[in-house]
């Protein structure tokens, strides 16, 4: 089932219009507060983030030189979303960052995040439709579907800070 069509049976009053704008700001939070969109991008002599086309760098997770990873505050700073500061700086090394971005204002996510999150932005979209002043309008379910967002944004979190593994398991001590 497309996005679009799921949300339109979660408000059918809502005009398409409304729907459309309520998917791209869900897809905007996802990536702006939940590092949904994870990728690597050289970084210039300057310091100059080189985010991929139609894509608006967010923050940098990791800064490399060489391949190696620098320390933050250590190694380098970042003032502005897609500028990094390195200190002491060699023109003969290469830097490189993975860095979380998200769609600009008139692009959407890739098809694969799409279905990776479909639940998250279909509860993304409902909430914020939801609470428009129109007769649709019902803060009970908003607050629902709110809920259940930021869980989704808070696993997309979890999940770009702390890699991709799910179900780790950790050895118990043992008891003396």
């Amino acid at each position: 089932m497309d996005l679009l069509q799921a949300v339109v049976q979660d408000v059918p009053e809502a005009p398409l219009m409304s729907v459309r704008d309520a998917i791209r700001w869900s897809e905007f939070r996802l990536c702006q507060d939940g590092n949904a969109w994870i990728v690597d991008a050289p970084v210039t002599s300057e310091g100059a983030i080189m985010a991929p086309v139609d894509t608006t760098c967010v923050r940098a997770l990791a800064v490399y030189r060489n391949g190696r990873a620098m320390m933050p505050g250590a190694d380098y700073g970042q003032p502005a979303p897609d500028v990094v500061t390195i200190h002491r700086q060699r023109n003969a090394d290469t830097y490189t960052a993975r860095i979380a971005v998200k769609p600009t204002s008139d692009n959407a996510l890739p098809a694969e995040l799409r279905d990776q999150y479909f639940e998250t932005l279909r509860h993304g979209a409902t909430h914020r439709l939801l609470l428009l002043p129109q007769p649709w309008r019902n803060v009970e379910q908003a607050a629902y579907h709110e809920t259940h967002f930021t869980a989704g944004i808070n696993d997309a979190y979890r999940l770009s800070v702390y890699g991709q593994q799910q179900g780790a398991r950790v050895q118990p001590r043992r008891f003396i």
